[in-house]
């Protein structure tokens, strides 16, 4: 009976074992290749801007955004040009490259490995103040070309804010494609004096005064600590406490 019992349960699983799909196949990683030739052609997007172009015969390279201003003003058709960056599949008979370093007209443009935002506290010299599209505060670039940004705000708020000024910050940092340096602000420190920008980390819901994106709001020192030897006042006439 009980070999009858084991047999019965081996032919059980087995059946199970069958009747599961198969695991989903891993996917391949693109292919990475260098290609090296001249410039046939550019090719332009709806606002007549460089977006790529064609390595002769038939590699088509497309460029990101800021790399393709810098292309755009160095290099020309006929350039010899070398590219190393992964294949991308494609309906046509090209072979469409997203590069990850581009050598043309005696200049490297290289992709860094983008970073996860992590903890960033560091000082230094405003060289300039960065503006949105409404001409409103949003951040400032330091000398060292790190990006600080932080909710938009009038240029006038915050008076320390200004070129050529030594200030501490501190806040959340992460290294973009292009290999910049890009700090949400938490914390601005200037003259002894504390601003908080965004009491949030990335990850979480903005808490700025009085709502989120509200802009900076200064803060004095910390309350003083309760006397233990001093009993707490009284709750107000009303409370359930």
């Amino acid at each position: 009976m009980k070999k009858q019992i084991l047999l019965v349960a081996l032919i059980a699983n087995a059946a199970r074992l069958v009747a599961q799909p198969p695991p989903p196949p891993t996917p391949l990683a693109a292919p990475v290749i260098t290609v090296t030739g001249d410039i046939s052609q550019f090719n332009y997007g709806p606002d007549g801007r460089v977006e790529g172009f064609l390595v002769a015969p038939n590699t088509l390279v497309s460029l990101p955004p800021e790399w393709a201003i810098q292309v755009e003003m160095l290099a020309k058709a006929g350039n010899q040009v070398r590219v190393t960056g992964s294949l991308v599949p494609a309906a046509s008979s090209l072979q469409i490259l997203q590069p990850q370093s581009v050598d043309v007209a005696g200049k490297t443009l290289a992709m860094a490995v983008p970073s996860q935002p992590a903890p960033y506290a560091g000082s230094g010299v405003i060289r300039s103040l960065n503006y949105g599209p409404q001409g409103e505060v949003n951040g400032f670039v330091f000398q060292n070309g790190v990006i600080a940004r932080t909710p938009p705000f009038g240029a006038s708020d915050v008076s320390v804010l200004k070129p050529g000024a030594t200030i501490s910050v501190s806040g959340f940092a992460r290294v973009t494609a292009t290999g910049r340096t890009v700090l949400e602000v938490q914390s601005i420190t200037a003259n002894g004096q504390m601003i908080v920008m965004n009491a949030a980390p990335p990850s979480g819901p903005a808490r700025g005064p009085g709502g989120p994106g509200r802009g900076p709001r200064e803060t004095g020192p910390p309350p003083p600590p309760p006397n233990p030897g001093v009993p707490p006042p009284p709750p107000p006439p009303g409370s359930n406490q």
